[in-house]
Formats: C-alpha cells, sequence, structure tokens
C-alpha cells in the first residue's frame, strides 16, 4: 500500500524519471551557454552605480529645440508673432525661455530670401515683439521654423530675466528577478555522463535563463507598481518609448520597413540629440532586411571560399551609422533604434546577483538566485531613441 504523503511532489524533478540510456545523452549544447549569443543587446548595455532607493531618479533639462513656430501668419510689415503650443512635447511656456531681449532670430521668407529679427520683448501670452534688421521684412506663413541665432547684449546692459528650464523628474522603479533551485539528495548523488555536479548544472542553466530574461525586461518591459499581492515591473524601452508614443519618434502606423524610412528616423533621431552608439535591435526578420534593399553594394571581404550576403553594420544616407542587432524569438512588429550610450542598467546596492542556500526542507536542499535592478534610460522623452511598433 503507498504511502502518500511520501510521494514525489508532483512536477519535481526526480531521478526515477531517468529510464533508459543515460549514460549517452548528446549534451553537446552545453559548451555553448556562455556565448552570449542569446543576449547580444545585453551585451551592449553598461552597469552603472547601485542604489539603495525604492527608484531610480534623474533629472530631464530640455534647452529646446534651437527654434520656435509662428502660429499665425506673419505679415510682411508687422512687428509681433505668437510662438505655438506643443512643439515636440515642449510647451510655449518652455519653448519661449530661448529668446529674449536682444536675440537673433533667421527664418525663411515666403519669398524665399532670408529674414533676420531681433527680439524686442517677450509678452505673457508668449507673443514675441521685434525689429527687422535692414531688407529682412516679408511675409512668412503659420508653422514657420524661426531659428534662434543667439542671444547678444550690449556692453554695460543690465542682467536679462531668469530663463532656467523646467525640470523633469525621471524615475524607474526596481524589479527582482528570481529563480529558484530545487536539488534532492538522491538527484545529487547520481552520476550522469557530462555533468558531473547536478546542483552547478542547474545554477548555470538558471543564470543563462535570467541573463535573457534581463534582456527582455530591458527592451520589452512595461511598469506596475509593487503591491502586497503583486510584484514590481520596470519599464523598459517599450514602456518608456510607448509612455510618449505621440511623437515623432514612435512609429505606431508603419507596417512595413523601408530604406528610406530609416534613413528618415535615424536622421531625426540623431536631430535630436542621439549620438550614439545607435544600434537597431529587432526580429531577425526586420535585420535580414537591410541585405534584401540593394545587394549590389553589400561588402564583405574577399573569399574565395565564402559567399552570400551579411551586413552587420548601416550606413545612413546622412553619414550616420547603425549597428544591426538580430534577436531571436522576438515579436517581429517591435524594432528599436537605441542610443546604448544613454541606457544604463542600474543594480539595487548588494543584490545585482545573488546566489544563496536556502533552508533544507525534507530531502531537498534548496537556493535562490536573484537580481535585483533597473533601467537608466535616458532622452526617451527628447527623441534619443526610437521604436516602430506595426511592423510586419
Amino acid at each position: 500500500m503507498a504511502i502518500s504523503e511520501h510521494a514525489i511532489v508532483s512536477g519535481s524533478y526526480s531521478t526515477q524519471s531517468i529510464t533508459s540510456n543515460t549514460n549517452v545523452r548528446d549534451v553537446s549544447q552545453l559548451l555553448d551557454l556562455w556565448a552570449h549569443k542569446w543576449t547580444p543587446m545585453l551585451n551592449r548595455v553598461k552597469w552603472a552605480s547601485e542604489s539603495g532607493g525604492l527608484v531610480v531618479e534623474w533629472v530631464s533639462e530640455h534647452l529646446g529645440w534651437g527654434y520656435v513656430n509662428n502660429s499665425a501668419t506673419i505679415a510682411s510689415a508687422a512687428t509681433t508673432f505668437t510662438v505655438t503650443s506643443g512643439l515636440a512635447g515642449l510647451t510655449a511656456a518652455e519653448t519661449v525661455k530661448q529668446l529674449q531681449d536682444g536675440t537673433m532670430l533667421y527664418a525663411k521668407k515666403d519669398s524665399g530670401s532670408a529674414a533676420f529679427w531681433v527680439v524686442v520683448s517677450v509678452a505673457s501670452s508668449y507673443t514675441v515683439t521685434f525689429t527687422a534688421l535692414a531688407g529682412s521684412s516679408g511675409s512668412m506663413t503659420a508653422e514657420s521654423n524661426i531659428y534662434v541665432i543667439g542671444h547678444f547684449a550690449n556692453e554695460g546692459s543690465d542682467p536679462f530675466p531668469d530663463i532656467s528650464r523646467k525640470r523633469t523628474l525621471l524615475s524607474n522603479k526596481f524589479a527582482i528577478l528570481r529563480k529558484d533551485i530545487k536539488i534532492t539528495g538522491s538527484q545529487a548523488a547520481t552520476d550522469m555522463y557530462a555533468v558531473s555536479n547536478e546542483t552547478s548544472h542547474q545554477m548555470t542553466l538558471r543564470l543563462l535563463e535570467m541573463q535573457r530574461e534581463r534582456e527582455w525586461s530591458m527592451l520589452y518591459s512595461t511598469a506596475q507598481a509593487r503591491t502586497s499581492t503583486a510584484a514590481s515591473y520596470i519599464y523598459g524601452a517599450y514602456g518608456f518609448l510607448n509612455a510618449v508614443s505621440s511623437q515623432d519618434w514612435v512609429n505606431t502606423s508603419t507596417t512595413s520597413l523601408t530604406e528610406d524610412g530609416l534613413n528618415d528616423m535615424v536622421a531625426d533621431v540623431w536631430d535630436n540629440g542621439g549620438g550614439g552608439p545607435l544600434v537597431l535591435a529587432g526580429n531577425k526578420a526586420q535585420i535580414r532586411k537591410f541585405t534584401q534593399w540593394d545587394q549590389d553594394r553589400v561588402r564583405t571581404t574577399p573569399d574565395a571560399k565564402l559567399g552570400g550576403h551579411y551586413v552587420t553594420r548601416y550606413m545612413t544616407d546622412v553619414g550616420i551609422e547603425v549597428e544591426l542587432v538580430p534577436m531571436r524569438k522576438t515579436p517581429v512588429n517591435i524594432l528599436f533604434l537605441l542610443d546604448v550610450g544613454n541606457l544604463k542598467l542600474r543594480p539595487k546596492k548588494g543584490r545585482k546577483l545573488i546566489l544563496e542556500p536556502l533552508a533544507k526542507v525534507g530531502d531537498y536542499k534548496r537556493w535562490q538566485l536573484l537580481s535585483e535592478y533597473t533601467l537608466e534610460m535616458r532622452g526617451y522623452d527628447k527623441g534619443y531613441h526610437a521604436m516602430w511598433t506595426a511592423l510586419t
């Protein structure tokens, strides 16, 4: 008669599950466990300093885009215009801080010639009064770019008003990745081909699994606040960029990646301040398109034994180089353009990676592999990074 309380726990590993051919199993894949080929993006992002806080916080201050837009047509003899609001996520109040008494502006008139204006004053209604330099009068359509050349001051002039920018405090929560390891006494004592230590073997596999989940959470996660019944999740690149999906650097409609579209996005990211190194990371279905656009331009080192086409880096039409990183088993619809210089993984103090034994229970030995960390993604609100979400 079976004694039920001594039964093997359902779903747990048991040496009794080894039935035959124990000593001839092919375990050659173990040789590749630490090749990092499963986590190509994780390898490109550095770990930064530890934090003892509940969240990681950083400050974002936007100096403006270097130009303003006029909300309505400017007549030929006009001396005022009103700055439009909501320019790429900036309020009119922040946009006009680029302008002061004495600021020189440049714009192209409807006639095609240049207009040079000098700001006289900026009203609380964001109406700018200006004077035109000689020969610079002329009409201008609404929503034209009026560029800030510089703020010039006269000798002996009084100090100008404060133009400190509004600071935004950005943050990300910490999350805990944990892998639990449970080994029976019999399992640990059983000799198996190519696995000299079952405990060490399971730890290696769980660590590899954790690395893969670190990479996925860094890219695809969205946040959730911790409660007594729910774990905390971090914002990954998707979560951060999805929060600013109304901006031009988040494309939610394009279904087919094109060379022109890619070049335009890289140019915009660079124009916004994303300096790089820039990395394009996504499913292999998107990355392989780079060799399909024009194979005549594909170059490899001449080798009589080598044929085919392979591209690891792409030079855009404005001279910005992008590294191509194909990802395994990832969503086809999402493609990231990331400035990895503005990405950092931040560990909780003393908890970057912990392996510790837990109390012994019955004939089991238990360990936990634990990592508490978050992602600091600077510039997502300014267009340093980009994302496509609807590709096929």
